[in-house]
């Protein structure tokens, strides 16, 4: 039996969404080990760890090159997805008996089993599933294309990989790229961990992209999906396609709305109605209000970044270091 360890990353404030999908994981297949790693420090705030039934891995424990650094240049959403190659890597190389690795994004739930997925890995070293499957532009509730252009192609809130050759080089090009280049700035061309994956397919082999709609639904690709039935731990898509898992991004807890990402109501999409409230009371009965205000101990690191540009070269100076400007031409401030 192929031994699969899934994870997710999140700071203490984010720990009620983490704690809803491992729930949903241990009811959807319970082969699969699932840890949280934090980004972030119990340290004064040990009672947390009471409410939390997953096993948590404080990022510390986990060798990222230049973790300090990063708390400098990176706000807390670059931090949190600068780390993730790291983590991948972590895992397989100190665990010998781990084939697969799969990593969601804590604002994800799963709905069935892994068992194609684990089939797909077993033939490939990495799977990726796209934003969209099908044109938008055309579609009155759809995102305008461009928009992946900047965001990349294929979405981060989900990525596995298998114990492969070719997984430890990707792992060892992506981490190489987001110890400094992890930025969301569209002047640099970046967009968090996300838009590197771009290459993915074509730098390396036996690369997978995953075109069942049932796989990272979200408010992004509902004009092309929708669901045909729903009970509370399963679901179709487009009346044939299992639901594996929903995006719930852009899902505000304490909101009406469906997603951010999307101009739908739940007027418009009926179907839509029960997955996402069932979702918000889930995350809210783990303990929601004791998490959602905690600071991260990271944050007080962040400096801030002001961007450069030379005749040949992007600069990134952090906002309270001394530098001797010189002919430099500043482009941009990002504080």
């Amino acid at each position: 039996m192929l031994n699969t360890v899934a994870f997710t990353i999140c700071s203490i404030n984010y720990l009620s969404q983490a704690i809803t999908l491992g729930n949903s994981l241990k009811i959807a297949d319970p082969s699969v080990e699932f840890r949280i790693y934090l980004i972030d420090r119990f340290e004064g705030r040990e009672q947390i760890k009471d409410y939390i039934p997953f096993s948590v891995i404080e990022i510390e424990h986990v060798p990222v090159i230049d973790f300090r650094g990063m708390c400098s240049r990176y706000n807390l959403i670059e931090l949190n997805t600068a780390v993730k190659p790291f983590i991948f890597d972590f895992i397989l190389k100190c665990e010998n008996q781990i084939d697969n690795v799969i990593y969601f994004d804590p604002d994800i739930k799963v709905y069935d089993n892994f068992s194609q997925l684990k089939q797909t890995l077993l033939e490939n070293s990495i799977v990726l599933t796209p934003h969209i499957l099908t044109p938008s532009e055309d579609h009155p509730y759809g995102q305008a294309e461009k928009n992946y252009l900047y965001g990349g192609i294929f979405n981060l809130g989900f990525i596995g990989v298998s114990r492969h050759p070719e997984t430890i080089k990707f792992l060892d090009w992506w981490k190489k790229r987001l110890v400094h280049q992890a930025y969301a700035d569209g002047l640099l061309h970046l967009f968090y961990d996300q838009k590197w994956l771009n290459f993915a397919p074509v730098f390396f082999d036996k690369v997978y992209i995953e075109k069942s709609p049932g796989y990272n639904m979200a408010g992004w690709n509902l004009h092309e999906r929708e669901i045909t039935s729903f009970t509370r731990n399963s679901g179709t898509v487009n009346h044939k396609f299992p639901l594996f898992f929903f995006h719930f991004s852009g899902v505000k807890i304490n909101d009406l709305n469906i997603s951010i990402h999307t101009a739908y109501t739940f007027q418009d999409r009926q179907d839509l109605l029960q997955i996402i409230s069932d979702y918000r009371n889930e995350v809210k009965a783990n303990h929601h209000e004791k998490f959602i205000d905690c600071q991260c101990f990271y944050s007080k690191f962040y400096q801030g970044k002001v961007v450069y540009y030379s005749k040949y070269h992007w600069i990134t100076i952090y906002r309270r270091t001394r530098v001797n400007l010189g002919r430099l031409k500043r482009l941009v401030f990002k504080g």
